[in-house]
């Protein structure tokens, strides 16, 4: 059984535009990784897993959290166009404010030309974006990030980040 990402509908429309090729997705708020999420450093993926050590206290294991999205080489398919599978080439977590404007291009954010009498801006969406353009791509993540987690940016909490392409 293929496992299912789903998709706003304005990040369907950079998916199928060619401009989304990473989505991150917070872990799960119950854990006490996102509890204090400062506390906890990723040390890298093993068999599946995210592993972390806790800043405060080395010496003490943190249990590997198992990616809910499966590994590189894995297909899924996208919940609202069955047809669209994505073959996942990267795994890896971090929290949400590590974004680098690359990894917010590649988000699916785009440079919207300059407004008559400002210069360009960015934004998540092409046409509302016009509107209220931020000055860079991460500020237009932060933007659509807090829109789905509301408390994920201020607190800083860990994501996975699932890079991926599209395959026929």
């Amino acid at each position: 059984m293929q496992r299912l990402l789903s998709f706003s509908p304005l990040m369907l429309d950079a998916l199928r535009a060619g401009r989304k090729t990473v989505t991150r997705r917070r872990f799960a708020p119950t854990l006490l990784l996102n509890e204090a999420p400062d506390h906890y450093q990723f040390q890298g993926m093993s068999a599946g897993s995210a592993l972390f050590t806790n800043r405060q206290w080395p010496a003490v294991l943190v249990e590997p959290i198992a990616s809910p999205f499966g590994q590189p080489g894995e297909v899924l398919r996208v919940q609202e166009a069955p047809s669209v599978r994505l073959e996942i080439t990267a795994v890896w977590a971090e929290q949400v404010q590590a974004i680098t404007e690359a990894q917010a291009l590649a988000e699916g954010i785009v440079l919207l030309p300059a407004a008559l009498g400002s210069g360009p801006g960015y934004s998540a969406d092409s046409e509302a974006g016009r509107r209220c353009p931020q000055a860079s791509a991460v500020d237009a993540f932060r933007t659509l990030i807090e829109s789905i987690y509301p408390t994920a940016w201020s607190r800083n909490e860990w994501v996975w980040v699932v890079e991926f392409r599209v395959v026929e």
